[in-house]
């Protein structure tokens, strides 16, 4: 069965990949930021708490991080803040609302896409410009309408 068109057009490699790679340096500045005020907490606080390494626990979390930021930003709006500034959002095939499972199964199939020499991905080269990942959750990502003035 062939999924009805979505109102809005399909985002392409290039835009996506954009708010893939805005939402990396989000995360990746965010994380270095907490590292970095963790040393420092860390240093202040040596002589009156035992010898906990927070930063080395602060990046051994940043794969739970990671989901939380995807998938709660998935959920809450359909866009993670990369996706926000492109101007894209993901929606599911089927008009309902993003749930948390189908957002979790979503990031899921990132790992699918990037395995096999990030194959999945280049199936966004295709008519339907959605990869495994969007498949394996039945979701598309769309431009947002702009408004008219």
């Amino acid at each position: 069965m062939i999924p009805p068109p979505s109102a809005n057009a399909r985002a392409g490699l290039v835009t996506r990949f954009a708010a893939f790679a805005t939402d990396a340096a989000i995360v990746s500045l965010a994380v270095a930021t907490a590292t970095w005020l963790l040393e420092v907490v860390a240093r202040a606080a040596h002589r009156f708490a035992p010898p906990i390494d927070l930063p080395a626990l602060l990046l051994a979390c940043a794969p739970l991080l990671i989901v939380a930021y995807h998938v709660g930003f998935w959920r809450a709006s359909g866009q993670t803040p990369g996706k926000w500034i492109m101007g894209i959002r993901v929606v599911p095939i089927g008009g309902e609302r993003l749930g948390v499972g189908r957002c979790a199964l979503r990031l899921f199939g990132y790992l699918l896409s990037s395995m096999p020499l990030y194959l999945g991905f280049a199936w966004i080269l295709g008519p339907r410009r959605r990869g495994w990942h969007d498949r394996l959750a039945g979701t598309e990502v769309v431009y947002l309408e702009r408004p008219t003035h």
